[in-house]
């Protein structure tokens, strides 16, 4: 049956940024459709909601915590969820976060901390999960980028930075990591979570004017896209980067009114 494709049952998936948002959203999506799961956050109580909602739809799951721009300590998370587990089927890096301030007003510090955040921690999991799965000769990486990455980003510059070039590390690592491995991004619009909601409540009415679909994103929404992206559903699909974003076409306005209010 073709929907048996979309079945994660019987893998392990490593969920990056896990305890709340768009992270917790696939993880449980994940476990709905039976993979186990390894949730990671800065801390391990950041995701224990989360393991708890993995644990009532009847699937394992690893609290984990690491600050994923440490490579140490990335490296010390692998080797511990691969005890574990004994394998790694599927990572979705999803950690990320911004600082709203004008270009000329954004320190050096600033920006090494947004690009450290959204990129190298890409960069450093997708480092350390791939020889896993070159072994076990199969493998899924999902990264959450966002649109901001391919239109102009006012009051966000490092972040649009940062995940276009999340966007460069996908399109190279899908060619480097064939055949065994496939990397896809998903780039989510404006997306309601616990974190993003009251600055995106200021500006809901331009976004859902300017949104053929006149709503914001739900985690959900995003967690159906990693969904597709990490089953055999998609088994066809590498280098590509996907816009979630409910038809949006332009609004970079929006950030920079948002960063204004900062």
């Amino acid at each position: 049956m073709i929907l048996d494709r979309f079945s994660l049952a019987g893998k392990v998936a490593m969920v990056t940024g896990a305890g709340r948002g768009i992270g917790k959203g696939i993880a449980l999506g994940f476990a709905e459709a039976g993979a186990d799961l390894i949730c990671v956050d800065m801390t391990a109580g950041q995701v224990d909601a989360t393991v708890a909602g993995v644990q009532d739809l009847g699937r394992r799951a690893l609290a984990l915590g690491c600050d994923v721009r440490e490579g140490g300590q990335v490296e010390r998370m692998v080797s511990q969820a691969r005890q574990e587990f004994g394998r790694i089927d599927i990572l979705v890096n999803n950690v990320g976060g911004t600082i709203f301030k004008p270009a000329l007003k954004t320190s050096q510090l600033a920006w090494d901390a947004v690009l450290r955040q959204n990129l190298t921690a890409t960069f450093l999991c997708s480092k350390a999960v791939a020889p896993v799965m070159l072994e076990q000769k199969s493998g899924v990486i999902v990264n959450i980028s966002t649109r901001d990455s391919v239109i102009p980003c006012p009051g966000m510059l490092g972040y649009g930075a940062a995940k276009a070039g999340v966007n460069s590390l996908t399109l190279t690592l899908a060619w480097e990591l064939a055949p065994h491995i496939r990397v896809n991004a998903i780039l989510p619009g404006a997306v309601w979570t616990e974190g993003s909601g009251p600055m995106l409540d200021a500006v809901r009415d331009q976004i859902e004017a300017g949104t053929p679909l006149q709503r914001l994103g739900r985690p959900e929404d995003i967690a159906l896209a990693a969904l597709y992206l990490a089953s055999s559903a998609s088994d066809w699909v590498t280098g590509r980067l996907f816009e979630i974003d409910g038809g949006i076409e332009f609004t970079p306005l929006i950030a920079g009114e948002m960063a204004g209010q900062k």
